[in-house]
Order: structure tokens, then sequence, then C-alpha cells
């Protein structure tokens, strides 16, 4: 008999961007494990009040190092009762885990799958995955995996091992980030590439099928459509919420969203950005090298250069300092330098090209102002805005590597170490409430972070979290891929699972909505309320 969810259980679940996505396509969680204290309190508030949920700080206490060698050992093992998982239940239908790039040994053929991953949480996913026998596993890793150092090291052993225990998985890597989905396929104004494995218990898959390999992206849609103070998302109201946009919604249908999202981010004071010289500085620059004729437009129509200008470079003795830098980096058995003398080259060459913008005022000129920001990393500037002919169209990151400019298009990836992104339009950062926004959470996870604990936690918390709608997404072509055309009471509880697919926006794609979707989301505020989050 069907029940009316499906269940899952959500290992290294962070603050729960999994449980968002799986919920909503009707699962019931029925085991968590998350070592972060602070995480875990967040994840309890937001989504196990009032549930008795098997919930591990360590999940070690319940999956503990096994003395098999091979796969086969450990199932034998797990077959005469002498492996227990502790609190984890004996029967779930998916198994999600996000976790983090770790090497696995390359001692070589001699050696075990399981002796090779043993000691990394892979491990701890593997044995799970081995006893339990999940009908879906999904896992999240960063892109690394798949890069040089790991490709055929650590994904290539993830892949063997699932493959061994009799799962449908693609040895090529889908890599799904949320600016490449449309607003309507719940994809979000970020570049978060992230490599995601999906795999099918063998005995659920139809013969001789293909694994799962995409699609990755909405057809038609284009990553550059994205604004993230424009576009409308699931809510009708964009990812960063500014005073413009809320002026606009008052009259409006979404006046009521708009109080309510008002609220959760709270006054943006705190977030202004306060020691702001080098704003005022650059944004100068960039209006009087825009207007210069010095400088042809380039083939994306600006007239400014788009590789990063170190201003110090007037001076000889850091110049000297850093050419030799790069030099001291040949032939030592490290990787040369050569971008470094490319862009000290290149800085040169724009303080020589534009010094009748840099030398003037006299009495105080550009140059002079901009070698006088107290900061190193103020002094280096990098414009990848293309066209645009202010920073207040933009988004602004200050790292040490110094201030990069771009559209305010889609934000790089959010990461726990980062600090947000500035606005370019109100002069503040993202708020937490935003970044978990761009993340693509509801309103209840912000809200559990705001009674728990201070702002760093949180934008470290949606730094490392998967993206909802991107976990949605990918989860609905799976389901897609090998059931397109199964009937009900297919295999018992996940069919709500797979009904549920079948009323998702991704199930099946509309060219005219994915290929015209609107800068604005329908066509500006108030044009229409808010759609349903992503089933319809």
């Amino acid at each position: 008999m069907t029940s009316d969810a499906f269940t899952f259980v959500d290992l290294f679940a962070g603050v729960g961007g999994f449980h968002a996505a799986l919920s909503e396509l009707g699962g019931r969680c029925v085991y968590v494990a998350e070592k972060d204290r602070h995480a875990a309190s967040v994840y309890r508030k937001a989504w196990l009040s009032g549930e008795d949920v098997p919930f591990a700080e360590d999940i070690n206490d319940d999956v503990q190092i096994d003395a098999s060698h091979t796969i086969d050992e450990l199932l034998e093992r797990a077959r005469s009762g002498q492996i227990d998982l502790g609190k984890i239940p004996d029967e779930f239908d998916v198994l999600t885990a996000g976790f983090p790039c770790q090497a696995f040994s390359k001692s070589g053929k001699q050696m075990g799958v399981l002796d090779r991953i043993r000691g990394t949480l892979f491990y701890n996913i593997l044995v799970v995955v081995a006893i339990r026998r999940p009908k879906i596993v999904f896992l999240e890793n960063v892109k690394n995996l798949i890069g040089p150092e790991h490709r055929e090291t650590t994904f290539r052993t993830i892949i063997t091992a699932l493959r061994a225990l009799g799962y449908v998985v693609s040895d090529e890597p889908t890599v799904f980030s949320p600016h490449f989905l449309s607003p309507e396929h719940g994809g979000g104004p970020q570049s978060r590439e992230r490599v995601f494995i999906l795999g099918l218990r063998g005995d659920l898959a139809h013969g001789e099928e293909a694994p799962f390999v995409g699609p990755t992206r909405t057809p038609g849609w284009q990553a550059e459509k994205w604004s993230l103070t424009e576009t409308s998302l699931a809510d009708g109201v964009p990812a960063a919420i500014t005073e413009g946009w809320l002026r606009a919604a008052r009259d409006t249908v979404l006046a009521p969203r708009a109080k309510e999202v008002t609220a959760l981010r709270g006054d943006t004071k705190p977030y202004k950005v306060t020691d702001a010289a080098w704003f005022k500085v650059y944004e100068t620059l960039v209006k009087k090298v825009s207007a210069s004729t010095n400088h042809r437009p380039n083939a994306r129509g600006s007239r400014f250069p788009g590789h990063p200008i170190w201003f110090d470079v007037t001076d000889p003795v850091w110049a000297q300092r850093e050419r030799d830098d790069a030099r001291a980096h040949d032939g030592l058995g490290r990787k040369a330098r050569p971008w470094k003398d490319e862009f000290l080259d290149k800085s040169e060459r724009f303080v020589a090209e534009f010094a009748d913008v840099l030398e003037r005022p006299a009495r105080r000129p550009l140059l002079a102002e901009i070698r006088a920001l107290g900061n190193n990393a103020w002094r280096k500037f990098e414009w990848q805005a293309q066209d645009a002919t202010s920073l207040r169209d933009c988004l602004i990151q200050v790292r040490p590597s110094g201030v990069r400019v771009k559209k305010a298009t889609y934000t790089p990836a959010l990461v726990a170490i980062n600090q947000a992104p500035i606005l370019g339009k109100d002069l503040r950062r993202l708020t937490p409430y935003e970044a978990g926004r761009v993340q693509g959470f509801p309103d209840q996870v912000y809200a559990a972070m705001r009674d728990l604990q201070p702002d760093a936690q949180s934008y470290k918390q949606f730094g490392n979290a998967v993206h909802v709608g991107t976990v949605q997404f990918a989860l609905v072509r799976f389901m897609k891929h090998h059931f397109d055309s199964v009937e009900p009471n297919y295999f018992g509880d996940l069919d709500v699972l797979l009904e549920n697919c079948r009323k998702h926006s991704a199930w099946n794609f509309d060219p005219i909505t994915t290929a015209s979707s609107a800068r604005r989301g329908a066509s500006g505020v108030g044009s229409s309320g808010p759609r349903e989050r992503t089933l319809f």
C-alpha cells in the first residue's frame, strides 16, 4: 500500500537544502546527520520542530569503521547481522548527502575499494547504501571532485563503488548550476557549479537503460537574463530586495509579500558599506574612462579593460618587488607566475594610456586618490561589467585580490569564507536573508537562524548549502529519465515522488516559457502575483 510520503535520510545535512527540496516533492525525513552544532540547531528548529526524528551529530556514532576490505565482504557481514547502523532506519527510499571533496588513497589496484575510502565521509555513505539499499542515492560535491587531481581517483572510486553495489549511475559527471536554470525551473541568480551523482538501484531500472546524464540546464535560457535585483523568484520577489523594488511593489498584488520579506530582510543599515572611499574613486574612474575617446570599445561595448589593474605599479619599489616575486617562482619546482608579469605589464600600459584621466585634476589627481586608499586590496581594480558605466548598476566584491565589479545579473558562488557581495545600487552587502534567497531556501530557515545565531554563522551556513531549486530540477529530470512512461504503483512509496515530479515545471520543457523568460520575471513588478514555488 502506498503512503502519502516517500522517506529520505539526510547525511551531512547542513541547514537542510536537500530537506527543503525533497519535502516539497512529498518527502518525509526519517534520519539526519550533521556535525556542526550551529547548523544542527538551525536544522532542528527549521525542519524538525515537534517531530521525533533520529538526529546524529556524528555519523560515526551510527556508522562505525568495519573490518571488511571489499564490497562483497561488507555485504556478507551485513547479511549475517555483524554490522549495526544504530539509529538509521531499516528502510527508506532516498539517501541524500552533500559531503566535502576528500582525497582517497592512491595506493592502487592492490587495495579494495573500502580500504581506499576508509576514514573519509564517503565511507560512511557507502556503508549505509550497502546495508540499507535505498532506491535512490543523491550525492552532491564541489566541481573540484572532477578536477585533474580527483577525477580519476576520488570521482572514479565513488562511481565504481556505487556500481559494485548494483546502482545504475553514470561514469560521466553531471554538473549543475542555478544560473543555468530559468526561474520557472527553480533556478537562481548565482553561478554555483556543483557535481551531482544520482544513482538508481538496479532492480528498479528497465533492463539495459543508460544512466542519467542530464539535461543540466534549461533549454533556451541564458544566464545573462538574470537580474539579482529584478528577476522574480517563485514568490514574485527578486533575490535581493532593494528599496526601489519595495516602492514599486507597494501598491501591487505583491504588497503583502513585500511586507513579509521586508521584515525578514530587516534593517539594511548594518550592511551598508561605511568605509567606501574606493567606491567614489572608482566610480569617477569608470565614468571618465568610459567617456574617453582614447580607448575603442571592445566586442562587448566596454571601453574599460577587463583585466586586473594594480595601481601600485606606479611605485617603482613595489613594482620591482612583484617582478622579482614572479621570477622567483621559475625553476624552483613551483608553478611559474607569468600571469603576474602579464598583469604588471597591462597595468603599466593602462596607467600610461589614461594618464590624462589619472593625472587630473592637478590639485588632487585621481591616481593620487587611488594610491592613498588605505587598504592594499582597494588599490587593485578589476572591471568585469562589460558595457555598464556605473558601479551603482553592478555587483561588487572586495577581496584580498582587489575590488572586482560585474553586472548585477547573478552572484559568484556564495561560499562560507567570503564576505557577501555588495549591491552597488544600495551600496550595501547582501543580508543573510538575501543570501538564503539566492540559495533558494524558504523563509523558515532564515527565521530559525535569526533566532539562534549571529550573521556570520548564517552566511557560513548558506555558503555551505546546496541550492534548493537545482536539487529539485536534477531529481525531477532524473525521475523523468528513468520513469517517464511508468504507471502508478510501480514502486510503492516512491510513487509519491514520481507523481509530484510529474507536476514540476521541469518535467516537460516548454520552449515558449524557457526561451523567452523576461529579465524581470513576468513583465515587471506587480503584473502578476507569486507563482507556486516550483510545482504547478
